[in-house]
């Protein structure tokens, strides 16, 4: 899966998820997209493809397309960045004077030390950040550059909701699309931002180098030198170790100490002793060892690297939107079975608990609702009852007016345990909420209670009021803990 086919698949994704009270995504359009992915890879393609080919079949019937269009249309690697990037680093370099005020180079103080100094620093930052966990998962690393990439991608994002048609159900799903983009795509943008920024620094370079030149062929340089705390065989042992990758390159002699006190007061040398032509040929080689063509490698590996991510992008699908799709595609039925304890569904709570799991499950589950286990019944569930051997979801559903107790709904959790099916607790609180409404410390007290109880168990209860369920709440919450049940 590429970026785009990534930018696709979440752009949908957020579309079929999000604002559940609106058909943003019908039922038909979902099951067409689903069709025709089949007919395109078949299903015994890769999973990667078969999601890639459904959401390039769905782009279309979404809303909005007004937001659509301006999200593909700008998205990916544009190479007006780097000219950019190439463009401000020249601009800087260019315009830097290397040599320091007047007609005199300082062999000490010349600006072209503090950019390799610099540079060399930030090796080092690199080097060691290789050496940590950034080694094994670089595209990870947090730091100025990874919240600069994030930054830049969430600006792109802010104007999403002005485009579209309606300000309620359309505009939260481009919200939260754009949120789910700025974090699954942050490596690659990372990656991207860090080439730019290696190449800028090496056009930074290059346009000393050429600034030094054509400074020097425009005007007269001298060199010299002065120091308060070094004296004269101190600063030529100085310069032959800085400089002496440049020495060894050029073939360049680097003056004797009688040499260098003379240019310590170079008013009574001749223009040949003085001039600053050798010097310039030096820092010219330092700078390129030393920025330039590290900097350029950086560049290519970071680009590199970057391309790789945009072509293989690293969209986890294991979150349960993507494990129903996959479902779909293998045409494997999910059964869910809702098995309530002491309680029984009133009004359109049962609808309404329908509902938010076909929701959650996206492509219409087959839902059963069992007979009520009566208090202290769960031990006709042992053994794994015949109507549970092909369920792939259970819902063991409790009213809140119940205070949980191990012996009894601790008891009822164990039994349905031993089937080695998934097990959400569902907890409706429509009852309790109605008859406290006046006392929500109650409320507060009573979830408290079924979340101890929850961590007994090793669940975490879900508090449905399934009188009047804010159902894309719901919705979420569900998918959440179902993703939470599948990592664990």
């Amino acid at each position: 899966m590429n970026e785009h086919d990534a930018l696709r698949v979440l752009l949908v994704k957020s579309f079929e998820t999000q604002a559940q009270d609106s058909a943003l995504l019908s039922d038909t359009e979902r099951r067409e997209a689903t069709r025709m992915a089949l007919d395109t890879v078949g299903a015994l393609d890769t999973p990667d493809a078969f999601i890639a080919a459904r959401a390039q079949a769905a782009i279309r019937s979404l809303p909005s397309q007004a937001s659509v269009d301006w999200i593909l249309e700008r998205q990916g690697w544009h190479f007006t960045w780097l000219l950019l990037a190439l463009g401000i680093g020249l601009l800087v370099g260019i315009t830097a004077d290397v040599f320091g005020s007047g007609r005199l180079l300082n062999l000490l103080a010349p600006p072209a030390w503090l950019v390799m100094l610099w540079n060399l620093g930030v090796y080092v930052f690199l080097f060691f950040g290789l050496l940590g966990e950034g080694a094994h998962h670089p595209a990870a690393r947090s730091g100025w550059v990874s919240h600069t990439a994030a930054a830049l991608r969430n600006l792109r994002f802010r104007r999403l909701p002005a485009l579209a048609s309606d300000s309620g159900a359309q505009s939260r799903a481009l919200i939260d699309f754009g949120v789910a983009w700025s974090r699954a795509s942050l490596p690659l943008a990372t990656s991207r931002l860090v080439t730019l920024l290696h190449a800028a620094a090496a056009a930074v370079a290059v346009a000393l180098i050429a600034g030094m030149y054509l400074r020097g062929m425009a005007f007269d340089y001298r060199v010299g030198w002065g120091s308060t705390f070094l004296d004269t065989e101190g600063v030529h042992t100085l310069l032959s170790w800085l400089l002496a990758p440049a020495l060894w390159l050029s073939g360049i002699p680097l003056p004797d100490v009688a040499q260098m006190e003379a240019l310590r007061d170079a008013s009574g040398l001749d223009r040949a002793q003085a001039s600053a032509a050798p010097w310039i040929h030096l820092y010219a080689i330092m700078l390129f060892l030393t920025v330039v063509l590290p900097r350029s490698l950086l560049a290519c590996w970071s680009g590199w690297r970057a391309r790789r991510l945009s072509e293989h992008f690293p969209l986890s699908l294991d979150e349960q939107y993507y494990r129903n799709l996959l479902r779909a595609r293998r045409n494997e039925p999910i059964r869910i079975h809702i098995l309530p304890y002491a309680h029984t569904l009133a009004g359109d709570a049962e609808q309404n608990l329908r509902r938010i799991l076909e929701l959650a499950f996206d492509n219409s589950p087959q839902i059963e609702l069992a007979a009520t286990t009566a208090l202290c019944g769960e031990d006709d569930l042992y053994g794994v009852p015949a109507s549970l051997a092909h369920a792939t979801q259970l819902v063991a559903l409790f009213d809140m007016t119940a205070t949980p107790e191990a012996e009894n709904h601790g008891a009822f959790i164990s039994a349905l345990a031993t089937a080695q099916i998934p097990v959400i607790i569902v907890v409706n609180e429509s009852g309790f909420t109605r008859r406290f409404r006046d006392y929500p410390q109650r409320l507060t007290e009573r979830r408290e209670a079924w979340v101890t109880f929850g961590q007994s168990v090793h669940k975490k209860p879900l508090f449905f009021d399934l009188a009047a369920p804010q159902m894309s709440t719901c919705v979420t919450a569900l998918r959440s803990s179902l993703d939470e049940l599948t990592a664990s």
